[in-house]
């Protein structure tokens, strides 16, 4: 084998089935390494058994192939060495030059970088060897090509002309609503994104960032208010959780016990549904937050899918991910602890208000609306999405697979320790006054101290868009708060409450209205939160309970009508589950829910009356 020169080598890649869409980028990276080569008659470009080190392009000359049962062979394709492609640790064919061969050489960490960009490669390559051994030319189904269009979509070009004429309106909407400079400002800034979201013409994580970089550019507040949120506790529990939770489903834990719950249950859609909303509820009154609540039920709702073998998009499927997204979230305004904003709220009531809410009686004051819910949502769910399971669960295999896992092994009981250390630290906060965000950090230590939670997991399994749209989220409530914005937006409102009178269905009405709105602009905790600002004079004034105030705004809080209002649910989204259930279904699910919060707020009238609280 000697250097030799030869024509232009892009012409030649790209004559190759192989490579003939690279991309730019990746076929500079592999003329960079191709090397021009050739060889004598006699002469071995491949040997069985030895090293898969490169792919040879052959560009002139004759070559024979020797299969390993030592039968000859012509060569299908003007290549050989695909083992190097399809990741294969060693030649499986011998190829021989027959004739002086001129040819390419492509070693095999040169086309590393290519089989990642492009995982069917490696499939490819297998066939092309297949076509060697079988004696006639195997090939993959064409790939698609993508089509190239240069017209950008009605949407996005009304979506931007929106985010370029809405905000300076909004500016001189707050100057004549006697807002500060810095807080009309702020309004803008807010909605231009605002305006992303809604046309979606950005991921969802992107306008929290661009809101945080533009108030540090224009020096709206100071980097330790505007970077808060990432500097907060929050990011402890972010990334505790959501290290737990992937090495719950990474372990085969929430396999294990999927298998065993499956065993134990009776073979009915319900009793799993049950399941998945029971767990989420039992979390409520220790996290509280619909995001690490999700976070943690999702490994089993994924291994419960496979237990199942539910169809992709199926009912099924999708009534297993309302139980999923409502036990994560329907019991957030029922507990004082289950929703951060709640216990927030409630410091803004009287002392004696807030002695009496702290503990149970805040859930018994909101039995009727928990009770409702809970009815509501089995009731959709039955409606919206009926049917029993495709097959009747077989018990003796799933028994079998369990006797196949054996003990737990080492991953597993890291894991469950893991867990169990959270829910225990967190549920006992009131005796050793730990906060849960530090409890989740010694989670994370934990994790990464055993192992179980690699270097490469830490990267790749941690949602990371999901972190920063959260703690900027948590950045803009902070922001708001530091230029007044809340307290600007109460007393612009508050004098439109007039109308209420006294009356309890009015002011359920006025608070509906009033949190939806805010809630188009703001996340749930700090929409939650304006919301029961604006409306506690309106309470006090109009003789009405100020707790039922804070109730409301806590459940209104949770309705949402697009995607980028709950970042619950775009933690589902961002994670790939939209592939497994029907996101129209789910979507018709979750209005009716809504409507379903509005209606167990005016059932309890007359228990509130009962209670002493009207």
């Amino acid at each position: 084998m000697s250097d030799v020169s030869h024509s232009p080598p892009l012409a030649r890649l790209h004559a190759d089935e192989l490579f003939v869409d690279v991309a730019p980028g990746l076929a500079a990276r592999l003329l960079g390494s191709m090397e021009a080569v050739v060889f004598a008659p006699g002469e071995t470009l491949c040997q069985r058994g030895a090293p898969a080190a490169a792919l040879y392009l052959i560009e002139a000359g004759a070559a024979r192939l020797t299969t390993p049962a030592g039968r000859e062979t012509d060569l299908q394709f003007a290549r050989c060495g695909e083992e190097a492609v399809a990741g294969l640790a060693n030649y499986a064919c011998t190829v021989t030059a027959e004739t002086p061969l001129q040819a390419w050489r492509l070693p095999k960490a040169a086309l590393a970088d290519l089989a990642k960009a492009r995982p069917g490669l490696a499939a490819e390559a297998l066939l092309s060897l297949a076509s060697h051994l079988g004696g006639e030319p195997v090939t993959a189904p064409a790939r698609p090509k993508a089509a190239k269009s240069t017209v950008i979509p009605k949407a996005d070009i009304v979506g931007w002309i929106s985010v370029l004429i809405a905000p300076p309106l909004i500016y001189l909407a707050g100057l004549s609503a006697n807002f500060t400079v810095h807080a009309a400002i702020f309004s803008a800034i807010l909605a231009a994104a605002i305006l992303m979201w809604v046309f979606s013409l950005v991921d969802e994580f992107i306008p929290p960032v661009i809101a945080v970089v533009a108030t540090l550019f224009i020096n709206l507040a100071p980097p330790s208010v505007a970077l808060a949120g990432f500097a907060s506790s929050g990011l402890m529990t972010l990334l505790g959780v959501f290290a737990l939770s992937a090495v719950i489903g990474a372990s085969g834990l929430s396999y294990r016990v999927m298998l065993w719950l499956l065993l134990r249950l009776p073979d009915r859609p319900v009793w799993q549904q049950a399941t998945l909303l029971a767990g989420g509820y039992l979390l409520s009154p220790i996290t509280p937050s619909g995001n690490s609540r999700l976070s943690l039920l999702l490994p089993l709702y994924r291994d419960m899918l496979d237990g199942l073998r539910l169809p992709e998009r199926g009912a099924a499927a999708t009534a297993l991910m309302a139980a999923t997204f409502s036990g994560a979230m329907l019991f957030s305004p029922m507990l004082s602890t289950s929703k951060s904003s709640n216990i927030t709220a409630i410091n803004l009531l009287p002392t004696q208000v807030q002695e009496q809410f702290l503990g149970l009686f805040w859930l018994v004051a909101a039995g009727v609306a928990a009770v409702g819910l809970t009815l509501l949502h089995l009731v959709a769910v039955r409606q919206l999405f009926p049917g029993d399971n495709p097959a009747p669960l077989p018990k003796d295999r799933i028994a079998t697979q369990l006797q196949l896992l054996g003990p737990m092994t080492g991953a597993e009981q890291i894991a469950l320790s893991g867990f169990a250390f959270f829910l225990i630290g967190a549920g006992s906060v009131s005796w050793h006054h730990v906060q849960p965000s530090w409890i989740a950090g010694c989670v994370l230590i934990g994790l990464l101290l055993s192992g179980v939670f690699s270097k490469q997991e830490f990267r790749q399994q941690l949602d990371w868009p999901m972190v920063f749209f959260l703690l900027g989220m948590d950045s803009i409530t902070r922001i708001m708060d530091y230029l007044g914005l809340g307290n600007a937006l109460a007393q612009v409102m508050t004098s439109s409450f007039g109308f209420i009178d006294g009356r309890i269905s009015l002011f359920i009405l006025a608070a509906l209205a009033t949190t939806l709105i805010v809630r188009l602009a703001l996340p749930v905790t700090s929409g939650m939160l304006v919301a029961t600002i604006i409306l506690l004079p309106v309470a006090n004034a109009q003789a009405i309970h100020p707790w039922i105030c804070v109730f409301l705004t806590a459940m209104f809080s949770d309705i949402w009508f697009t995607p980028y209002q709950s970042s619950v649910y775009m933690q589902a989204v961002s994670q790939g589950f939209t592939a497994w259930f029907d996101e129209r279904g789910f979507m018709r699910y979750n209005h009716l829910m809504n409507l379903a919060r509005v209606a167990v707020a005016f059932l309890s009238i007359p228990y509130w009356q009962w209670l002493g609280l009207l």
